[in-house]
């Protein structure tokens, strides 16, 4: 009789030993995601009426517990570069000249090729003028003049260097002439916008903090439905190794 009993307190034993295994979620991983308060003490009557309660938690379970914890850490770190991607961009907008300042002074400097290629072609027609009177001077006086072939000469050669410089001259006013109304259109473009980008960043802003409020709930559906829980480390074990 004694005998019989010793074996079955054996076999309770053997079958009670499996549960050594068995770890708190709260001592090992899954460790919880930042900001996430991990339960302890008795089971409250909420997770008595879900069913959870302090039940180990199925492999199933522990595998969707450990996958919201690695979303929410790489969601974290998402976050956090886009807000420091904010924080950059808000110090350039602050710091940023009023909208449209830098159009503004490119269109002063197009404005001021524009009136030195004026000036330029001005001076151009003044050596023209000077040429005219050389030359009519000479039509008049050519029949006296020795060496008047000559003279034909040079003038005509004067002025085939006169038109090549108009035609230089003129390429040189258009080009200016373009190129100021190029800016005078882009700063237009960028006075219409009015803030400088602000509105923009605004969104960028919004949306951060609509993405933050959404890792906040997951974080605390974590610490609610895995963070108190109990799983077996072989199943920890197995999930990492893929199976």
């Amino acid at each position: 009789m004694n005998t019989t009993l010793s074996r079955l307190a054996s076999l309770v034993l053997a079958c009670a030993l499996p549960l050594g295994a068995v770890h708190a979620a709260g001592q090992s991983s899954p460790a919880p995601a930042k900001g996430a308060a991990v339960k302890s003490g008795p089971v409250n009557d909420d997770a008595k009426r879900r069913g959870k309660g302090d039940r180990i938690m199925t492999k199933d379970e522990l595998r969707a517990c450990m996958r919201l914890k690695d979303s929410n850490e790489a969601r974290t770190t998402e976050i956090e570069r886009r807000q420091s991607e904010l924080d950059k961009e808000r110090e350039a907008l602050v710091n940023a000249p009023a909208p449209g300042a830098e159009a503004r002074a490119a269109v002063d400097v197009k404005l001021a090729a524009v009136k030195q290629a004026d000036a330029a072609y001005a001076a151009y027609g003044k050596k023209v003028e000077d040429w005219n009177a050389r030359m009519a001077e000479f039509e008049a006086r050519a029949k006296e003049m020795r060496n008047a072939d000559r003279r034909r000469e040079v003038l005509k050669q004067e002025q085939i260097a006169l038109k090549k410089d108009e035609g230089q001259l003129l390429a040189e006013r258009e080009a200016a002439i373009a190129a100021y109304e190029a800016s005078v259109k882009e700063a237009n473009a960028q006075l219409s916008q009015g803030d400088g980008g602000k509105a923009e960043w605004n969104k960028k802003s919004a949306a951060l903090a609509a993405d933050e409020q959404a890792l906040s709930a997951s974080r605390s559906k974590w610490a609610s439905e895995c963070g108190s829980r109990r799983f077996r480390e072989d199943d920890e074990t197995a999930i990492k190794a893929g199976k």
